[in-house]
């Protein structure tokens, strides 16, 4: 009769499969992670197209309302919170305008967390040229950019140059993107400066008109979403 052996694994071969099992998984975790994080931001992006389509027809009836808007004044009215720069950036969160944008939208109540449009510039004057870029009226009410988070921990989707992405264009001021001034730089937006506008925010940290957009804080938190 054959005998049979009961050799099973040793305690350090054991460890040795663990270790490389651990260092196996340090490698294929964040892939992983970040794989259900793209698949998850995809599925947020109809919401966001459907913001910034309705904040561009917003905008395109406000050209038609505003005959005799004064240069310089925002486009909309109710903007409070304008920064003290040149720029002049614009909380309209809870207006009238803001409310249509979103009801237009079709986005669930109580979102997004995060809603911010660009605009070319009310303070550059028509016929201004800027980096091959002559400034038009319609510039002040034409979206060049905009952020939008659905939710407080999903990812950010970014419209720039005419396209979303997940990759943050101002990431701490290192993709140049933007110069200084606000001014876009790269592609076929090059030479537009851009004004803000704050359409929804639902960050507790960040909250309040007449100081959230001018808020350093709030453009150090922006800027650090990766």
């Amino acid at each position: 009769m054959k005998k049979t052996s009961d050799k099973g694994f040793t305690l350090v071969e054991l460890i040795v499969v663990l270790i490389i099992l651990a260092a196996l998984a340090a490698l294929v975790a964040p892939a992983l992670i970040g794989y259900i994080d793209e698949a998850r931001a995809k599925k947020y992006l109809p919401n966001a197209r459907a913001c910034l389509e309705a904040a561009q027809a917003m905008f395109s009836q406000q050209y038609g309302l505003n005959e005799n808007l004064r240069a310089g004044d925002p486009v909309v009215s109710g903007a409070m919170d304008e920064s003290s720069n040149e720029n002049r950036d614009q909380d309209i969160t809870n207006t009238q305008f803001a409310k249509d944008v979103l009801a237009l939208a079709g986005v669930p109540d109580g979102t997004p967390y995060l809603f911010m449009v660009g605009l070319g510039s009310a303070r550059d004057a028509v016929g201004t040229t800027r980096q091959g870029h002559t400034v038009t009226e319609q510039d002040k009410y034409t979206v060049y950019y905009a952020v939008y988070m659905e939710t407080a921990s999903s990812k950010a989707w970014y419209y720039y140059n005419g396209e979303w992405t997940t990759t943050n264009p101002r990431y701490n001021n290192t993709s140049l993107a933007f110069d200084s001034n606000n001014i876009i730089i790269t592609g076929i937006h090059k030479g537009v400066r851009v004004q803000y506008y704050l359409i929804s925010n639902h960050n507790p940290a960040h909250q309040g008109r007449g100081k959230t957009i001018s808020a350093k804080a709030f453009w150090d938190w922006l800027k650090a979403m990766k």
